[in-house]
């Protein structure tokens, strides 16, 4: 019973001196069997057990030569018994030990949520520009390819990572697409992997770099790292402190990792059922009016209207090639997107009042030269930040007039934040899910330049399915093409964000009710 006791701790053990405090804790309850049986033997309980202690059982066996053959295979079976315990742990030992690797006793797919940190200066490959000198490229070239700095946003690396093989022995997960959760077929994922130079679990992406001198860079280009561990199970690590790469160490981060898969109906948050099919992981299929990996999310409200103005409203964003699930609506990072068709400045969506007929908010004269300071906005004054920096840069180019009469203003998720978006108006379920959209490469919001001119408000952090009751902030001064003008540009990364709302909690989108 020992030896079986023994062999289910090394199994389930991660390290050797769980094993040790496992084993002790086997001796200790071993021990107190001992003392109770010397307790019984003294008296201590009771009389008849004490008799029944110091009985004295042996049997008695002829010298017979039956009796000695008898003893004799009754020694070697104890022996073969001995021995196949022996080999059939050291087998189950080492069978677990092949299959461990794989990922057969952990989760094939995981869900990882980062936070809301930056880092305002990654380095990223353009594989799409091949270079042989910096003049090629508007930043740097770097083994045959130009690199830009760009503002990383780790949250919209956040979703669903599935396993696709292993190295050093480990599981690797490999980030999949921000929709419906398969694998990307153009957009190069990010990964998790297991770095053996620094016995760590790392996320990195092969074209983010942290440096472009090899000497300087991360061990394995790690972005974000583990504590030291040889741990098989990434889940488990969720609860230690990781480190952060933004320029520097960031100590004691903590990160979100929950396996994607159910083992019951609790699992499912008891609104789906935890599915088992044969071949496949298991899965939440949630009930009507529930939606989410965990069936976590009530179904979201199918329009959203401002709080400046009840008459502006955005539409959910409808799926109608539904895949065989309940859900009707296009998820993005796990949340519904909002659009509606617009036409000129939205002023119903901004911070500002609508302007008079003689107000003049976006033809502004300004140098073409991004490299000349822009002329401030005329509404500007030293003491505030109405200076309009994403009509007046974007407004430079013909594409961005012609866009402002007709367009689509979305609404999605990315991440941990809400983006509200001006984008092309031929937006579709179909054309989104062949753009393989990812708020990073995508270029959401990177600070940079007209390549983010994309993205006008902004939420506050947040987790919620929808972004009714959501705090909404418009964006100012958050661009690097008005670096080195008027103002000293320390800034936040987002730039100066004004509140769409004057009170806090109060939320810029609700959802209009079927009446309304």
């Amino acid at each position: 019973m020992f030896l079986t006791c023994l062999f289910f701790v090394v199994i389930q053990e991660s390290n050797v001196l769980d094993i040790f405090f496992d084993v002790l804790a086997l001796e200790f309850v071993e021990s107190i069997d001992d003392v109770v049986f010397q307790l019984c033997r003294r008296g201590f309980f009771s009389r008849r057990l004490k008799i029944a202690a110091n009985q004295n059982h042996a049997i008695q066996c002829s010298s017979s030569s039956g009796t000695r053959r008898l003893r004799k295979w009754s020694n070697r079976i104890i022996r073969f018994v001995y021995a196949a315990i022996m080999i059939g742990m050291c087998v189950g030992l080492s069978y677990i030990t092949a299959q461990q690797p794989t990922g057969e006793y952990g989760c094939t797919s995981i869900v990882v949520r980062f936070g809301d940190e930056v880092w305002e200066d990654s380095w990223v490959t353009l594989v799409d520009k091949m270079c042989s000198v910096d003049s090629d490229c508007s930043q740097k070239c770097f083994q045959g390819f130009c690199h830009e700095k760009r503002l990383l946003i780790y949250s919209h690396f956040n979703g669903l990572y599935v396993m696709d093989g292993t190295v050093a022995e480990r599981p690797r997960y490999v980030e999949m697409n921000k929709e419906k959760g398969n694998p990307f077929k153009d957009t190069i994922p990010a990964e998790i992997i297991y770095c053996e130079d620094i016995e760590s679990w790392v996320f990195f992406h092969p074209r983010i770099l942290t440096a472009l001198d090899s000497e300087d860079s991360n061990e394995c280009q790690w972005l974000l790292r583990s504590e030291q561990t040889e741990d098989f199970d990434l889940v488990e690590l969720s609860t230690g402190f990781w480190r952060l790469w933004d320029g520097k160490i960031v100590d004691d981060y903590r990160i979100d990792i929950d396996c994607a898969e159910c083992s019951n109906d609790a699992d499912c948050n008891y609104m789906g059922t935890c599915v088992d099919e044969p071949g496949l992981d298991q899965k939440c299929e949630c009930f009507d009016g529930r939606f989410g990996i965990f069936c976590q999310f009530e179904t979201p409200c199918a329009v959203i209207r401002s709080e400046k103005d009840v008459n502006t409203t955005l539409e959910i964003v409808r799926d109608f090639d539904q895949d065989d699930d309940s859900i009707d609506f296009v998820v993005v990072y796990g949340r519904p997107m909002y659009a509606a068709r617009m036409q000129g400045k939205p002023y119903s969506l901004m911070r500002d009042g609508y302007p008079g007929q003689e107000e003049q908010y976006f033809k502004v004269e300004h140098p073409i030269n991004a490299s000349v300071a822009v002329v401030p906005h005329k509404h500007n004054t030293p003491d505030g930040y109405d200076d309009d920096d994403f009509f007046e840069i974007a407004n430079q180019t013909l594409a961005f007039q012609q866009l402002m009469k007709n367009y689509t203003f979305l609404l999605r998720y990315t991440g941990s934040r809400w983006y509200g978006q001006i984008i092309n108006p031929d937006l579709s379920s179909k054309s989104f899910e062949e753009e393989e959209y990812h708020a990073f490469w995508q270029n959401s919001f990177s600070g940079m330049g007209q390549e983010d001119n994309s993205t006008l408000i902004i939420s506050e952090a947040t987790n919620t399915a929808k972004p009714a009751g959501v705090d909404f902030f418009e964006m100012r001064r958050r661009n690097k093409v008005f670096e080195g003008g008027i103002y000293d540009y320390d800034y936040s990364p987002y730039g100066v964000l004004l509140p769409l709302v004057t009170l806090e909690g109060a939320g810029f989108f609700h959802c209009n009710k079927p009446s309304e």
